[in-house]
């Protein structure tokens, strides 16, 4: 076997893989600074977009207690307290169930109901908020008004429901944090003598203080930056809550809903001042997440809990509490699923889908379809494509770099810039891609509108921190005899990349993917302000306005005026769950496999 080197072997050879080396190194790294870019976007357009109340000095009225736009009053502080009062509320309902079903879940009793448990929880990620809110809007409102009276939507009926959407938020953070610190304690706490049940109060619970302030940190960004539920069952009265049968409004909502109506008043430009505070918000929790909790705090904290969980009646009421968790959201979940699948199979046949027009011909576009959810079902897909196909390349192309190529400050930005972006709310991304058209009208395109194509790009945005994420982490937990392995047979990066890294990583990647991709099939919020609208029939080109299924929800909630919309409701309700679930089976499958293999 000849041992010269390739470079004097085959120079030109040698040149095309070096030249490949140092093109995939660019690209990754080039693809990683997307997340970066696009933070420093969405802040430089909103406070653009928020100059006309500096410099026509109305801030003052923008920070008031009066939202009247036609009277000249454009405060949005009520707005602010509306989002503060239902996010403190959910949470404050979502955190101790979520608490208690957690250690439900980790405790030693009843395998096979913990396993349903952890099942059920992990399924409600998979549920789109617009089939929680949807399903509200008939199920529970009508119980509220029956039981306790008045109009129905109200801060109690969007609490409600926005405790049950973050609670898998908390439990799945809970739950890691307490796992891993029970393998971590496993062996102490058996040195000391601890029951099981011991070990989980009197050493994971107050080890896993980290885990605890990061699920309430996230739980409660969660329920400040959802649109989704506020707008379908808050009522959107823009007032303070006397109380929690008072309607409210948010300034997710309140986004949403005056972008539909007003594009120049200064009752639009203060769209961008709630964004901007949302951002803002967004930014701050990614903050305290990194800086963690004070040693001190830590264990001033430690020595409560054991010192509480120590007395035999905090252990009867921990478990009394963790049944009555479970019991309260397994009750909930099913009903929400029965209910759901009680009005809406009755009504899946071939009408739903193509109404009166022949299917073929509806397929092949020859005949519209007029009553039907065939061109939402085509818009869905058509959006998911797109996003998939822009946010997919992107997103390997960071987490390659953040795995591979870039250390020290560069890689630390890059990771903040895409946990940055994931925390980011739907509607402010929203807001980005409206911002996004003025600025090209106003510059280089002057008939830029909102479009399938926006859609998509803001919908890839939203999604690319999950494959930036997924791809960086499969990579990092390869075997390091693995990733040695291409340098010591004499690959260049580029090669040991193609034929090891990224085969063995794939099922990892993969998974994230179709993670990514459930969670751009079920947002309503973007594409909301960016393009989606009301029976515009099969999209017929990228700039093209478009129905998804989402939005066909949402509007069918508002604007139903007959049993049959109604029915039409509930089959997309069901289509979109079955859609979304199904892209989280496969990524559950997929991620489960890939550590099967590796574990043998």
């Amino acid at each position: 076997m000849d041992q010269t080197p390739l470079c004097r072997r085959n120079p030109s050879r040698f040149c095309r893989q070096l030249f490949f080396d140092r093109l995939v190194r660019i690209l990754s790294c080039g693809s990683g600074f997307v997340s970066l870019a696009t933070l420093a976007a969405i802040f430089a357009f909103l406070a653009i977009l928020s100059l006309p109340l500096f410099t026509q000095g109305q801030w003052g009225q923008i920070l008031s207690w009066t939202w009247r736009p036609y009277q000249g009053f454009y405060g949005i502080l009520p707005m602010a307290a509306g989002s503060l009062a239902l996010s403190v509320f959910a949470f404050a309902l979502a955190y101790p169930l979520g608490l208690g079903v957690c250690l439900f879940v980790c405790s030693p009793r009843g395998g096979l109901m913990r396993r349903l448990t952890l099942s059920v929880v992990t399924f409600m990620t998979a549920i789109p908020t617009v089939v929680y809110g949807f399903v509200s809007v008939f199920l529970l409102v009508p119980l509220l008004r029956k039981a306790m009276g008045g109009s129905g939507p109200s801060l109690l009926a969007a609490a409600l429901t926005l405790a049950l959407l973050i609670l898998p938020t908390i439990v799945l953070f809970l739950h890691g944090a307490m796992r891993d610190t029970e393998k971590r304690t496993r062996l102490t706490s058996a040195s000391l003598g601890f029951s099981p049940l011991q070990a989980l109060l009197l050493v994971v619970l107050p080890g896993s203080a980290a885990g605890l302030r990061t699920a309430a940190i996230m739980g409660y960004c969660r329920a400040l930056s959802d649109t989704l539920i506020p707008l379908m069952l808050a009522g959107n009265a823009p007032q303070f809550p006397a109380s929690v049968f008072d309607s409210v409004r948010t300034l997710t909502a309140h986004i949403a809903l005056v972008v539909a109506t007003d594009n120049s008043s200064p009752a639009f430009h203060s769209l961008f001042a709630c964004g901007l505070i949302l951002f803002g918000v967004s930014l701050a929790v990614q903050a305290a997440v990194r800086k963690g909790p004070s040693r001190a705090m830590g264990d001033r904290r430690l020595a409560m809990l054991s010192f509480l969980a120590a007395r035999p009646a905090c252990r009867v009421l921990v478990l009394g509490w963790s049944a009555v968790s479970v019991a309260v959201v397994l009750g909930a979940v099913g009903s929400l699923l029965a209910f759901l699948l009680a009005r809406s199979l009755p009504v899946l046949d071939l009408h739903l889908f193509f109404g009166d027009t022949p299917v073929l011909a509806a397929v092949f576009g020859r005949e519209p379809v007029w009553d039907g959810l065939f061109a939402a079902c085509a818009g869905t897909v058509a959006l998911v494509a797109l996003a998939s196909l822009m946010a997919i390349p992107i997103g390997m192309g960071g987490g390659i770099a953040l795995s591979l190529y870039l250390r020290g400050p560069w890689a630390r930005a890059l990771r903040f810039s895409a946990n940055a972006l994931a925390g980011v709310p739907s509607i402010v991304m929203g807001l980005f891609g409206f911002s996004l058209v003025i600025f090209l009208r106003h510059t280089v395109a002057p008939e830029a509108n909102t479009s399938l194509l926006l859609s998509a790009l803001c919908i890839a945005l939203l999604v690319l921190p999950y494959t930036i994420n997924a791809t960086a982490q499969s990579l990092e937990t390869l075997p390091e005899e693995l990733r040695l392995l291409g340098p010591s047979l004499g690959m260049t990066s580029w090669q040991s990349l193609r034929r090891i890294l990224l085969p063995a990583a794939s099922r990892g990647i993969l998974g994230g993917v179709v993670l990514s991709m459930g969670r751009a099939a079920e947002d309503t919020a973007v594409i909301l302000l960016t393009g989606v609208v009301a029976q515009g029939g099969l999209p017929r080109g990228l700039f093209d306005k478009f129905e998804a299924l989402p939005f066909t929800i949402y509007y069918l909630a508002a604007q139903y005026q007959s049993e049959h919309d109604l029915n039409k409701g509930f089959g997309a309700a069901l289509t979109l769950l079955v859609l979304t679930a199904l892209l989280f089976c496969i990524a559950r499958a997929l991620q489960a496999r890939m550590e099967k293999e590796w574990k043998h």
